[in-house]
């Protein structure tokens, strides 16, 4: 029984208020405001989004629409040689052209690529900054610039400024100094100015085949955009590359532009899913040598799935890989054209005959 009595009594007004530390005057009867003191919540009133902010994210001020909105910090990252420096100097003359003050700052270009890229943004009308070129400057003293900058009483709302690229800037693996960055540039947003910080992604990507960005978890959080570009290379030695929303906070849908073998940019009116083109792509390239001991099977006329079988078996390949790939690259009733191969129709004996599909 005492033991009964003592769990009660753990459980008294006076107990529960000792408890939460609160003073008389917190409390009124039993059962009435018996808890925590109304401060302790107040933490929850900073993941309120406020009415004009939901409305900021249903109709943004869209600078190019589905990638940049005004007076956000935009974080783009892509893989090496996948098309983002190109298509951010295509960008930065479009935004000039329709009358922002646009800043290109450029810490991964070869001299080589010098030439040619001071004459477009002369071209296209906006700033090229190149402070690795220019004997006494450096991206610190870039930095230096946008910290005095972001102590100015003035406003920055027609003001893009793109960095190329954020490694550059700052050793994305010191949370330090990625603070102290970012620091600067959200004061820099809260005046109007716009942000765009292009980036490298990771040399593998996730389980579901898609892009890993390089940094710190916390950069994640310090942008309002995180959108992927993901590049997918065609034959013809053009480049296709859409983009993937990671995080956002607007109302994006995917976009996708064409990079041609002269590198002019094109932005696409039907978006490509380049991470699934790129998924069956790779799966092609595994699939060839099978694809091509089958393609010889028919071309020897061994058109029933046994017959194919056995070519192919002489040749090495399994059964089971034979009839998985012939079954995936096959056209039927409820499939796309898209990357099928073969057909088939009935022969004798409840049997098939396949034959490869003529090309278009």
């Amino acid at each position: 029984m005492k033991k009964v009595s003592s769990q009660i009594k753990q459980y008294t007004p006076v107990a529960i208020e000792k408890h939460w530390c609160i003073s008389n005057k917190h409390r009124s009867k039993w059962g009435q405001n018996i808890g925590s003191p109304p401060s302790l919540f107040n933490w929850a009133n900073d993941y309120v989004v406020s009415q004009e902010d939901a409305n900021k994210i249903a109709n943004p001020s869209w600078i190019i629409e589905n990638l940049i909105i005004q007076g956000h910090i935009i974080l783009i990252p892509a893989e090496p040689n996948g098309g983002k420096t190109t298509i951010m100097f295509h960008l930065a003359g479009i935004m000039a052209q329709r009358g922002y003050r646009v800043f290109y700052v450029n810490s991964d270009i070869s001299g080589g690529d010098a030439k040619d890229m001071i004459a477009q943004a002369k071209d296209d009308g906006f700033t090229l900054m190149l402070p690795d070129m220019k004997v006494g400057k450096s991206m610190e003293s870039v930095v230096q610039r946008l910290l005095e900058m972001s102590k100015e009483n003035q406003r920055f709302d027609d003001v893009v400024f793109i960095f190329d690229t954020l490694k550059k800037i700052i050793n994305v693996i010191n949370k330090k100094h990625a603070k102290l960055l970012f620091s600067i540039l959200r004061k820099l947003s809260a005046k109007g100015m716009t942000v765009i910080l292009l980036a490298h992604t990771n040399k593998y990507n996730d389980a579901d085949d898609k892009p890993i960005y390089e940094g710190t978890g916390d950069m994640r959080s310090d942008v309002d955009e995180l959108i992927y570009f993901v590049p997918q290379k065609n034959d013809d030695g053009s480049m296709t590359v859409s983009t993937d929303p990671d995080k956002i906070r607007g109302d994006f849908t995917t976009i996708s532009f064409n990079i041609d073998s002269q590198r002019n940019v094109t932005q696409l009116t039907v978006p490509v899913n380049t991470i699934e083109a790129k998924r069956v792509s790779e799966q092609r390239r595994k699939d060839e040598p099978i694809i091509t001991s089958i393609n010889n099977a028919l071309l020897n006329n061994s058109k029933s799935q046994k017959a194919i079988i056995e070519y192919c078996n002489d040749g090495g390949v399994g059964e089971r890989r034979v009839k998985s790939v012939l079954k995936h690259y096959l056209l039927t009733n409820n499939s796309e054209p898209g990357n099928k191969i073969w057909k088939r129709i009935s022969g004798d004996k409840n049997s098939y005959e396949y034959s490869i599909i003529d090309p278009p």
